[in-house]
């Protein structure tokens, strides 16, 4: 290049340093202004303890985000989530039940398709969480975990009484609770005695095919009469499976004693056995299932946005890089001491002693639409005793269930 072209070159990028020094000095340029700050809250039933490692991970790999975590109690944390919602000073991330997105969608907003679409939980989750959590292709919400139902036995009482092996289907079933006689077995009470009584006769029915919903959403439990009075029938001193006596202690109570060697229950219900009594020797084996395709019950919480967050792609984010990255579902997972929801996970721990029966048990779970589960309950619990006291037939017991909880 020719001198006098360098000399040009030269003083242009000198004019060029000038400005710039003008523009710092007179403030145009802030070289001191900081990247802007992003503040998440997340208000959950979980332990402030679940999430203190998690939220300080995510925050050093995303120095610009700060997640604060608030525990609210879980047996009124609904009504404390809604009163926060309605006063305009709820959180930017919540969690919620899987059965909630029929009555709390309008209060979500769904994923971006950048972090979460129907496809994409469908692709991450077991099934009971897209039919659950998605509507129209989209995510309103990504599950932190999945509990289902299990049969639960004190390993002491099967070798008193010289049981080899848990009962793989309902007929095995009701032949160990012959066996094992009166009051050995959780079953056939309404939730007064069985914790998930009214869970486990729905199942019983979805196994029997029975829609349990239709299209509109209305409850519909036409063919659940098979269901009902099986499972009633473990409470008549008449019959020949007498096995249960609804005006016992709860069946926890018992088991957590050592004097009941059956109960069907879910994963956290083993953690609190555990508990209440270490010394139990708490054996843990698939649910029975009828000779159709096998089917289980999820109960499962999961993280959503709402629709007054500040920053509801950052709170996606959040939820995306903790539900969906399997190192950190696995991290929540191990500090919540619950069964994983990630597919990824289900493999790694379906042999595990502890959980393996449950992961295995969401791959068949599948839902039972209810617009409020509370009342569902308790219309169930309600069915269950009129059958059990003879107030009604089990058909009655149907037909008035349904027309209760369709009103």
């Amino acid at each position: 290049m020719p001198l006098e072209k360098k000399t040009v070159w030269i003083a242009a990028g000198f004019c060029v340093l000038l400005v710039v020094a003008i523009l710092i000095a007179t403030g145009a340029i802030n070289l001191t202004k900081k990247t802007a700050k992003t503040e998440l809250t997340v208000w959950g039933f979980d332990s402030p303890s679940v999430w203190e490692k998690l939220t300080a991970e995510y925050h050093a790999d995303h120095p610009t985000v700060t997640v604060t975590y608030r525990s609210l109690s879980p047996a009124t944390y609904e009504t404390d989530l809604l009163n926060g919602l309605a006063t305009g000073k709820g959180p930017d991330i919540f969690m919620i039940m899987n059965p909630w997105l029929s009555r709390h969608g309008n209060k979500m907003v769904p994923a971006p398709i950048e972090f979460a679409s129907a496809a994409m939980v469908d692709a991450t989750f077991p099934t009971a969480a897209t039919q659950e959590l998605t509507n129209s292709g989209a995510a309103y919400a990504l599950p932190l975990y999945m509990d289902t139902y299990a049969l639960i036995y004190n390993k002491d009482l099967f070798d008193k009484a010289g049981v080899t092996l848990p009962p793989v289907n309902w007929l095995a079933f009701q032949d160990l609770a012959k066996k094992l006689g009166k009051n050995s077995v959780a079953f056939g009470g309404s939730e007064s005695t069985i914790e998930g009584a009214s869970d486990i006769v729905a199942l019983l029915m979805m196994q029997d095919g029975v829609p349990m919903t239709d299209k509109d959403g209305k409850t519909r439990l036409t063919g659940g009469e098979g269901a009902l009075s099986f499972y009633t029938k473990f409470t008549n001193p008449k019959g020949g499976y007498y096995a249960w006596d609804n005006k016992l202690p709860t069946a926890f109570e018992r088991f957590a004693r050592g004097t009941l060697p059956v109960l069907l229950g879910t994963h956290a219900e083993v953690v609190a056995l555990r508990k209440a009594n270490p010394a139990l020797r708490v054996g843990i084996a698939p649910l029975p299932q009828a000779p159709q395709a096998p089917v289980n019950f999820a109960t499962y919480a999961a993280l959503s946005v709402w629709v007054g967050s500040a920053h509801p792609v950052e709170a996606w984010q959040f939820i995306s890089d903790i539900a969906a990255n399997p190192t950190n579902a696995l991290s929540y997972a191990a500090a919540a001491n619950v069964p994983p929801a990630h597919r990824a996970l289900i493999g790694q721990f379906e042999n595990d002693p502890d959980v393996g029966v449950f992961v295995r048990g969401s791959l068949t779970a599948r839902p039972w639409y209810r617009l409020n589960e509370a009342t569902a309950r308790e219309a169930f619990s309600t069915m269950i005793e009129s059958v059990v006291s003879g107030a009604a037939t089990p058909q009655a017991a149907l037909r008035a269930t349904e027309d209760y909880l369709n009103r």
